[in-house]
């Protein structure tokens, strides 16, 4: 990703948003019809993630289960439907009801990197969701093996460069943020020794990383910062153009060796197409709420993620750009899922 990603400004929105909240808490939650009738949610809502257990993305997803669950008066069950990158549980919100019971933790891979690798992609990314809000943003950090001889990502690429045989990467996925991020790497780069091999999700990554059948690994901050800060994996750079607030000591790929290096991923909330109006309001206006609290915003920082919690509008435009952006990377690239 070439440019900073407007998802940043999003970032800048926020505090204001949080100062809204405020007053948003002395307000009812939800619409005066969805009161009086007492129907919603009246049995549990599922909320589905496109990855297994153990990843950024469920991470995030758990915590939206539990304070989005608190702030309506009912039950939120996290379904993790694992594999294509997002793109199973994502076709399963795009065909369900449109009622405010099945909901999907979207991220950037079955969003906006998927729909663009291929055409067989089972549903239209802006047309066949309902967008709720994006939830927050983290960078990716570039983490190796401790035993692996290098401490910088100038050592890194000098590593690769040297080596004899290629240098093994491992991803969650083809086509995943973790495997584009790892492409862009090498496209700023110019890096032709990396071998890409593909995981069905972080965890397994993360097992082969420590054990030392991989080298590296693009991962998503939240995901390996606990493996970080025990010193079980080495963070060399993270993705983001500025230093995370969450890993501050982490210095950023494009200060330490690959110029001009910029991408993020994001998390986000949507349901199934022509939510009505209504629904959708008191699902956007319980889930800033919910997520705006001291509880919710320690738990996602804590992780690496930096909230946003836009609005419906702003989002669809962000994903609007988005999607433009992954398909002037893939173009540059020769990675197809076709």
């Amino acid at each position: 990703m070439p440019h900073s990603s407007p998802l940043h400004a999003g970032r800048r929105q926020w505090m204001g948003q949080a100062l809204a909240c405020t007053a948003l808490a002395a307000m009812p939650l939800l619409p005066r019809s969805a009161l009086a009738s007492g129907k919603y949610p009246d049995k549990p809502i599922r909320l589905l993630v496109g990855f297994p257990p153990g990843g950024g993305a469920d991470f995030v997803a758990r915590q939206v289960a539990q304070q989005l669950g608190q702030a309506l008066g009912g039950s939120i069950v996290v379904e993790n439907k694992a594999g294509a990158n997002g793109v199973i549980a994502a076709s399963e919100v795009a065909r369900a009801a449109a009622d405010g019971y099945t909901l999907l933790l979207g991220v950037t891979a079955s969003q906006t990197i998927s729909p663009v690798l291929s055409t067989k992609t089972p549903y239209d990314p802006l047309r066949d969701f309902t967008p709720i809000t994006n939830l927050g943003s983290t960078p990716l950090v570039l983490v190796v093996n401790p035993r692996l001889p290098v401490k910088t990502t100038r050592d890194f690429i000098d590593y690769v460069r040297r080596s004899a045989e290629p240098v093994p990467y491992g991803s969650a996925g083809t086509g995943n943020i973790t495997h584009m991020a790892a492409e862009l790497f090498i496209q700023k780069t110019g890096l032709s020794n990396l071998r890409h091999i593909p995981y069905k999700g972080s965890s397994q990554v993360l097992t082969d990383l420590l054990g030392g059948h991989v080298a590296a690994y693009f991962d998503t901050l939240p995901s390996s910062l606990p493996y970080i800060q025990s010193g079980q994996l080495r963070a060399l750079g993270v993705s983001s153009r500025q230093r995370s607030p969450s890993a501050p000591d982490i210095p950023t790929l494009d200060e330490s060796g690959a110029p001009g290096y910029d991408t993020t991923t994001w998390f986000g909330l949507f349901a199934p197409p022509n939510l009505n109006a209504e629904l959708a309001h008191t699902l956007h206006e319980a889930t800033r709420k919910a997520m705006s609290g001291a509880q919710a915003q320690q738990g996602m920082t804590a992780r690496g993620v930096e909230p946003i919690l836009n609005s419906p509008e702003s989002f669809r435009a962000e994903l609007e750009t988005e999607l433009a952006r992954w398909r002037t990377v893939t173009q540059a690239s020769a990675i197809r899922l076709d």
